[in-house]
């Protein structure tokens, strides 16, 4: 099992882990505390599902925002950037994106999704496409953060 393993290595290399949710609302952080064990490496998660929380609380440029979109690659970046460094962590998930049924904007689609994933070395984000409902869709996000997380862990 993905987590299995990413309990594993956060807990033989003695690392830390937090998350910054947007679309995923709590749920990739809850995928996580489920577990026994994860108290030991698990610092925290941040919901930044509005705009004013990325702004007031991560600190995010708010004509970044409004240039990119809150369902951006650059959005996301700011967020797991700026997540591992509140948290104080040495890796971070952040998932930005929109689970439908509709859209708040003119510029993103239901089912455009941002994943990224801070290491001690890198920020990397993948954007997904996804269909399905709402909880179709965040059940996916909170399984492509897992697997994600676990393609970058440093070995």
């Amino acid at each position: 099992m993905i987590l299995d393993k990413i309990f594993d290595f956060f807990l033989i290399n003695n690392l830390s882990l937090s998350t910054v949710e947007s679309v995923t609302g709590g749920k990739l952080s809850n995928s996580i505390i489920k577990k026994a064990g994860a108290s030991k490496f698990f610092k925290g998660s941040l919901v930044t599902y509005s705009i004013e929380s990325k702004i007031n609380i991560l600190q995010i440029d708010k004509d970044l925002i409004y240039k990119f979109s809150p369902v951006s690659k650059e959005i996301s970046y700011e967020m797991v950037k700026s997540g591992k460094k509140i948290l104080n962590t040495d890796y971070c998930i952040s998932t930005t994106g929109n689970a439908g049924p509709s859209t708040n904007d003119d510029f993103s689609k239901v089912g455009q999704i941002f994943i990224s994933i801070a290491t001690p070395q890198k920020i990397i984000t993948e954007q997904l496409s996804l269909n399905g409902s709402r909880e179709e869709i965040i059940e996916i996000i909170v399984e492509k953060s897992h697997k994600l997380l676990l393609e970058n862990l440093i070995k």
